[in-house]
């Protein structure tokens, strides 16, 4: 969820909108104009339940199948163009995500002022997720996060279902109708993420509630991503019985699709969730001195690049090598700075020409925190950063060799530390 195309800025937060995005987008403007809004239209801009009895009071009346131009005309009401469901249907469609910002927003601000770093918001596809670049540091700041989406969704489903009864009179039938859909949307919403299940908001609430009672984050953390797949079998349970149900009348109900799929999304995000954290438990006083390594095959400036072709990138296949003048790091030589000089100078230009520099900020210590290093490497993408001792190089930390770390100390439940017996 950390791709997607960065849309906005907002509270000084980037908004990002992942491709997923528009398929629901599409999806959500088609059902609103095709069933939803022309049934709040014969409705007069009220529930589209109730266009759904008026219809089927209608054909109670006669035996043919009715359609809903046909109950128009028995209830004497002008039909919209059909346009304007369409464009009130994206309206609605892009006006649900806009509510869906607000919700993560809410999130945000209070984990900001709870001093929990925020990443950013991406839209996508289930709706929107605030990527926290941490835990929060107590089961209240826990709550607090966690509880400021829903109340933010139904502040706005209040917000919008009073608009709709003081206005009854004084806007179009257009206008009423969106009303009661974004009241109604925002409440659904927040029920939903109020579910107890992790990574819901309610599966969070409980989880801050546990984590006050165990006094454990952990524990805690694993009973609410219980409930979390619990949640997701009912789910998918729904959606299957109704899917089954609508062929035992020889109905495929495609919309039996959706429980399952959220239901698979929300099992895989649990479980997902406690893999995270003990992951993070598992960083848990490592260090970069625990996985550097000291045997470091490195470059001469002086070397000419036809040289280095052959004797260091066909010999030991590394994709790139630290150049060193003296004991101290000069830069690194990477097959991207290579490939940058054209071949036919390769025999006459040397490393220290096509080398680049290291950045600071890409420069690590063996008393580095390792789980720091690790999401450095993993934001931009390093396999591999140098690990330098008073301007000398020490050695090289590789993800691959912290990954393996890592799986081998939740593989056997956090127990010892490296070097140890």
């Amino acid at each position: 969820m950390g791709t997607g195309i960065t849309i906005a800025r907002v509270f000084g937060i980037s908004v990002r909108l992942h491709w997923t995005w528009l398929i629901i987008f599409i999806l959500l403007a088609s059902n609103l104009a095709t069933d939803i809004l022309p049934l709040s239209d014969l409705a007069g801009g009220g529930s589209p339940w109730q266009g759904m009895r008026m219809v089927a009071a209608v054909q109670k009346t006669g035996t043919p199948p009715v359609t809903l131009e046909e109950a128009f005309a028995a209830y004497g009401v002008a039909q919209w163009p059909e346009w304007e469901y369409w464009l009130l249907g994206a309206i609605g469609s892009v006006g649900l995500f806009i509510c869906v910002l607000a919700h993560e927003i809410s999130h945000s601000l209070v984990a900001i002022r709870a001093g929990i770093p925020v990443e950013g918001i991406t839209l996508f596809i289930f709706g929107g997720v605030s990527q926290l670049k941490e835990e929060a540091g107590s089961p209240g700041d826990e709550f607090r996060v966690a509880f400021a989406g829903p109340l933010m969704s139904v502040a706005l489903g209040v917000g919008c279902g009073a608009m709709y009864y003081l206005l009854q009179d004084h806007v179009p039938t257009q206008t009423l109708s969106l009303l009661y859909y974004f009241g109604l949307i925002n409440l659904m919403l927040a029920a939903f993420n109020l579910l107890p299940g992790f990574p819901l908001d309610g599966g969070r609430i409980l989880r801050a509630i546990l984590w006050k009672h165990y006094g454990s984050l952990s524990r805690a953390t694993a009973v609410a991503a219980w409930w979390g797949g619990a949640f997701g079998l009912a789910f998918i349970a729904w959606g299957l019985i109704e899917f089954w149900y609508g062929l035992r009348v020889g109905v495929v109900e495609w919309g039996a699709v959706w429980p399952v799929v959220i239901g698979l999304f929300l099992r895989y995000a649990a479980k997902a969730s406690s893999q995270q954290l003990a992951a993070k438990d598992a960083f848990a006083g490592l260090t970069v001195g625990d996985v550097i390594q000291t045997s470091v095959v490195t470059v001469d400036p002086d070397v000419t690049l036809d040289r280095l072709v052959d004797e260091y990138f066909y010999k030991y296949r590394f994709r790139s090598f630290p150049v060193l003048e003296g004991d101290r790091l000069a830069g690194v030589i990477s097959l991207k700075d290579l490939q940058a000089v054209p071949r036919g100078e390769w025999s006459v230009r040397r490393v220290r020409e096509a080398m680049h520099q290291v950045r600071e900020e890409n420069l690590v210590r063996p008393n580095d925190d390792l789980a720091s290093v690790f999401r450095k490497m993993a934001e931009e993408d390093k396999g591999h950063l140098p690990v330098v001792d008073g301007g000398r190089l020490a050695g090289i930390v590789t993800r691959h060799d912290i990954m393996t770390l890592i799986q081998l100390k939740t593989g056997l439940g956090g127990r010892g530390q490296p070097g140890t017996r």
